[in-house]
């Protein structure tokens, strides 16, 4: 017979067991390689169903690798007349060398091992370790190019894609949101959740007494911002008026807007923010409106038609 005290021995037994295991479990990811969590994060990415063709290099501290990925990709018919298109995607071919890529190209350069361990842990996310306020800003991860290649607005889209997805091992890609899983940027606590050249999506937190975006060059924006408030209560600097934030409210800011968010009260202000772009794309002539009616152009011209494989 199973008795209450002996269920409660049981589980006092695992829960012993439990934390004789976790030493032991980061011991043992202590003696992996630099090189087999790479790779783990390389397997990971063949089955990945966002999976790019693409070409990159890893740089840790001063250590180099280069991966080339070729996305496999299959359309299928479906429906009563066969007349839509799904797609198979994967086993992708995806290779991990050592050394630095024997072409020039852009890559990603982890400050140190550490920054690279908190991201297999999934203590931060890539988007969290790279976030910056300005340019110029110290921090885990970056991507940069290799001497003689210039990166353009396609290769800091496809960066920021590969930064989302290669850095995630698990088939459902799921992130979690606290202050202790942030690090600064903006003066908040954040943690990026999904990062495109076209959308920025991130968690925030702004604790007692702080602000976000009170620092010169930070309060007006060249794309719209669109901030989702989950908890807490503060108020905003938002143009000409100042409006009182609480859960249950979403507040959308246009381009060149002011926006400072503040916290006078005694718990944090935490919420999600969308960022439709990114703010280095629009400083050198064209705005951001001016995209819109790129895309709207593009559009009307893109081919909606059956791929071969389909007919």
């Amino acid at each position: 017979m199973i008795t209450t005290k002996s269920i409660a021995s049981t589980r006092l037994s695992f829960v012993t067991l439990l934390c004789l295991l976790i030493p032991i479990a980061a011991t043992l990811h202590a003696q992996e390689s630099t090189q087999e969590i790479l790779q783990h994060f390389v397997d990971s990415y063949k089955t990945d169903h966002m999976a790019h063709t693409v070409s990159f290099g890893i740089r840790v501290g001063e250590d180099w690798w280069s991966v080339q990925s070729t996305r496999k990709q299959s359309a299928y018919a479906v429906g009563k007349k066969k007349q839509y298109a799904f797609h198979n995607f994967g086993p992708h071919e995806v290779s991990l060398v050592t050394g630095q890529p024997s072409t020039p190209t852009w890559y990603f350069h982890f400050a140190n091992r550490k920054v690279l361990d908190n991201i297999y842990q999934k203590k931060w996310t890539a988007s969290t370790a790279s976030a910056k306020s300005f340019g110029t800003d110290i921090v885990g991860l970056n991507v940069r190019d290799m001497e003689g290649f210039k990166s353009g607005i396609k290769e800091d889209a496809i960066a920021y894609e590969v930064m989302e997805h290669f850095w995630k091992r698990d088939p459902v890609e799921i992130t979690y949101f606290t202050r202790d899983a942030s690090l600064p940027t903006h003066g908040v606590d954040h943690v990026g959740l999904y990062t495109m050249k076209d959308k920025r999506i991130g968690w925030f937190s702004i604790g007692p007494e702080e602000a976000a975006n009170a620092e010169r060059g930070l309060d007006k924006g060249q794309v719209p911002n669109l901030f989702i408030i989950t908890k807490g209560k503060g108020r905003a600097e938002l143009g000409n008026q100042e409006v009182e934030l609480k859960p249950g409210m979403s507040v959308f800011i246009g381009p060149y807007v002011k926006h400072v968010l503040y916290n006078p009260y005694d718990e944090p202000l935490e919420g999600i923010i969308v960022l439709f772009g990114d703010n280095g794309d629009y400083i050198h002539g064209k705005s951001y409106l001016d995209l819109l009616e790129q895309q709207h152009a593009f559009y009307e011209r893109y081919d909606l038609s059956r791929t071969k494989d389909q007919k």
